[in-house]
């Protein structure tokens, strides 16, 4: 009975201090933010979950040619190990576990499509969805150094021209660009 009181208190405690993301854009208030994100590492794999709370699931089971998960609702994890940010790395995930990612050498060099390593999962639950994404760091040119993973979480949600942008380190904007290391942080903060 007390492993279980004690495991009960950990996942309290690790749902507390996951990031809520904020949102981006559009620039009006909603009621509630439905977007939580953290991070972990385990070895050299870093794993981030999303926890997404939507009224209704813009999501397609099936993209057609041509078609991107950040087209529909997407969750999305930016890496870097550098102080300058670049490069660094994207990972999406959509509720129907489609997968994209990229590696993006400079604010003009992005690789997409490419196989960095990603291991995702994604699941329905009653008012949403959750996703998990475990990627392994090495092989991307991580040095050990925990300190060193800095990156953001990002969410899009919705049908346009209602979708809003989420970011965990972003500040509001009239228009969603995620792709700002300079707003990058310590991931693992959300933990």
């Amino acid at each position: 009975m007390r492993i279980l009181i004690i495991i009960a208190i950990l996942l309290i405690a690790s749902e507390a201090i996951a990031c809520e993301l904020s949102l981006v854009t559009p620039a009006r208030s909603l009621p509630t933010n439905g977007v939580q994100a953290d991070a972990t590492l385990v070895n050299d794999t870093l794993t981030a979950h999303f926890s997404v709370s939507a009224p209704s699931l813009n999501a397609k089971k099936v993209l057609a040619p041509g078609e991107y998960p950040y087209e529909f609702d997407v969750v999305e994890l930016f890496v870097t190990f550098s102080d300058s940010g670049f490069p660094y790395f994207e990972f999406e995930v959509s509720p129907y576990n489609q997968t994209f990612q990229v590696r993006i050498v400079s604010a003009k060099e992005h690789h997409e499509g490419v196989d960095l390593g990603l291991t995702s999962m994604a699941t329905m639950v009653p008012g949403g969805w959750k996703a998990e994404l475990s990627i392994p760091l090495k092989p991307l040119g991580w040095d050990g150094d925990p300190e060193k993973i800095r990156g953001n979480f990002y969410s899009i949600l919705g049908r346009k021209p209602e979708r809003t942008f989420w970011s965990a380190f972003l500040p509001k904007a009239p228009t969603a660009n995620f792709h700002q290391p300079q707003y990058f942080r310590l991931l693992l903060q959300c933990s």
